[in-house]
């Protein structure tokens, strides 16, 4: 928001002087403008789940009004975050497919796509299908990810073993 305002600022300077490059910068203020009002509530309601806020989360997707128009990458995203809030409301099938739609879609990186085939691994152990769940482990597993899934995977793998 901070660069819209930028923008509307530099094209407030040069339409003054009458300049016709003053539709540039309010070009880019618009599309500024439109990216945060379509994708901010996803990016908002992320932030707060990594803090742990499911409430927050909550409250942010439902300020998403048009989430068919949201970006390839935030549409991922929101469907990761349905699919938290579903887990957390016990509609376990619900949370499956959310979280199935983000696993393919176009999430940013590696250890985010581990993380999801980690969360559909504790909905499978749940609905007790250790296949299922082991096969979303070993996903997991094979992605690139950072010492705190791996710490994630090796707890799944020893409650597939039987060990806690």
């Amino acid at each position: 928001m901070t660069l819209a305002l930028i923008c509307g600022a530099l094209t407030l300077m040069l339409a003054s002087h009458a300049s016709p490059a003053a539709a540039i910068p309010l070009l880019a203020a618009a599309a500024l403008v439109w990216n945060y009002i379509r994708d901010g509530g996803v990016w908002i309601g992320f932030r707060a789940f990594r803090q742990g806020n499911l409430r927050r989360v909550r409250r942010s997707l439902e300020s998403v009004r048009w989430p068919h128009l949201l970006s390839r990458s935030s549409l991922a995203y929101y469907h990761w975050l349905r699919g938290v809030l579903e887990a957390a409301d016990g509609r376990l099938q619900a949370a499956r497919v959310h979280l199935l739609v983000a696993a393919a879609g176009a999430l940013r990186t590696e250890n985010d796509r581990s993380l999801v085939q980690c969360l559909l691994a504790e909905l499978a152990l749940q609905e007790g299908n250790r296949t299922v769940a082991a096969e979303h482990v070993d996903l997991a597993n094979a992605l690139a990810h950072h010492a705190d899934v791996s710490r994630i995977i090796a707890a799944l793998r020893r409650r597939l073993d039987g060990q806690g």
